[in-house]
């Protein structure tokens, strides 16, 4: 019983730990962007900042709701709202440590706290990023129209090799799965397939459309943005700079950045609508990277209150 107890209390303090790491590196993050206080002064960049932080923040506490109507059909479980939001937006600043990584095994302590299967979060966090970038990715080819094809031609190739390289992972983990645990792999099969079941389809529904919502808001968001920064684009320049910038999302998985130290975002950006807005693109993507940034912490304080006074 002891042990159990210095057990829980080591896992504890390294939760922490991980906490001060990562705000840490959002502090290291800040630092890096070379912020200059003249450019942003404007009140157009301004609203802009306060557009995005605002909305984002609320898209943060809100986006805990597809992940845990996942965890709730994979379970079976009613895991309520106030125990996923906290460890779903603590989890979200763990993206700024090394690895990219964290911020979805993070999620996992949700099991821990509801005494439920790893398996059933992890796999719930597998179908939530899956389909975060499914409706990413229609929702950007929509705004861009015909220039997708442009943009497919530069990045195609990437997106080509990653995607071979998941599916000979996934092909490889089905066999060790099948050679080593057909038993349990079983097991869960049955288990889940209950998850599709009549009175469960409504709520695996409503995760899977929640990031079609999402994205759309997001798009809104960030149309309105430009067009607070980049006054002389007009409708089409608009939807189709909105368009890359969330292309530039999924890009951004498979390319750590643009030749010549520029971006993805920006790089994604530039090559849509050439050098005409290119200072005005550069100034929006660093102006909605500091608002995501402040959003993150925004969202993880809120979290941390919540958790907090739920907990009383």
């Amino acid at each position: 019983m002891k042990d159990k107890i210095n057990l829980k209390k080591l896992m504890k303090l390294a939760g922490h730990l991980v906490v001060i790491a990562a705000l840490a590196f959002v502090v290291k993050k800040i630092i890096d962007m070379d912020i200059k206080l003249s450019d942003l002064s404007s009140p157009r960049v301004i609203a802009a900042f306060a557009v995005s932080f605002v909305i984002q923040t609320a898209q943060i506490l809100i986006g805990c709701w597809s992940w845990l109507l996942f965890t709730r059909s994979l379970s079976g479980q009613k895991i309520p709202y106030s125990a996923a939001m906290p460890v779903f937006t603590r989890s979200n600043i763990y993206k700024y440590l090394p690895g990219n990584v964290f911020q979805y095994v993070g999620r996992n302590q949700l099991a821990a706290d509801m005494k439920i299967s790893h398996v059933d979060v992890a796999c719930a966090t597998v179908l939530d990023v899956l389909f975060c970038v499914f409706w990413t990715g229609v929702v950007s080819v929509l705004l861009l129209g015909g220039r997708i094809a442009e943009l497919l031609g530069k990045y195609g190739k990437n997106l080509a090799v990653v995607g071979a390289v998941g599916v000979l992972f996934l092909i490889a983990v089905f066999i060790v799965l099948r050679l080593k645990f057909r038993d349990r792999v079983k097991e869960y099969l049955s288990r889940y397939s209950k998850a599709f079941e009549k009175e469960n389809r409504k709520q695996l529904l409503c995760g899977i459309f929640y990031y079609f919502v999402h994205n759309c808001v997001s798009a809104a968001m960030y149309m309105s943005c430009l067009a607070l920064m980049v006054p002389q684009a007009d409708a089409k320049e608009l939807a189709a700079l909105t368009g890359a910038f969330l292309f530039a999302w999924i890009i951004g998985f498979v390319t750590p950045g643009a030749p010549g130290g520029i971006g993805i975002r920006e790089g994604v950006m530039l090559f849509v609508c050439g050098d005409r807005f290119a200072d005005r693109i550069v100034l929006f993507v660093l102006v909605m990277r500091i608002a995501s940034v402040f959003a993150d912490v925004a969202a993880f304080l809120i979290g941390r209150l919540y958790g907090r006074e739920k907990s009383r």
